[in-house]
């Protein structure tokens, strides 16, 4: 998301705009989405949708909705047609998506489950 919002020009504290930051901003993409594909697996496989209360029922809704959001921003990268708005805002929901996704799971994990320390 720092990459992304360098490349459109709103932080300037990175490297100048160009291909270094937009290569630095494909590969981490493709590295984060590599890392969802072993909790995809698991949850669809393993635990599948559930609806026992609000977070896990919201959890579960999101989560159908991830590789879908994925799908349409990749496809609105490659359709030069669109309007400029139509990436960012792709981008942003992919990310707002995952951030739900991150607070009804494991931020809720770290702070509702003992470690026995």
């Amino acid at each position: 998301m720092t990459t992304a919002a360098r490349i459109y020009g709103k932080l300037s504290f990175l490297p100048e705009h160009g291909p270094t930051v937009a290569r630095i901003h494909r590969w981490s993409g493709r590295i984060a989405f590599l890392c969802t594909l072993p909790v995809f697996f698991h949850c669809v496989t393993i635990l599948g949708f559930q609806t026992p209360d609000t977070r896990v029922a919201i959890h579960s809704l999101v989560g159908t909705f991830v590789y879908g959001v994925f799908v349409a921003k990749v496809l609105i990268v490659r359709d030069h047609s669109l309007p400029r708005w139509a990436l960012p805002t792709a981008g942003l929901t992919l990310a707002s998506v995952l951030v739900v996704l991150w607070v009804t799971s494991s931020l809720w994990y770290f702070t509702t489950v003992r470690f026995g320390f």
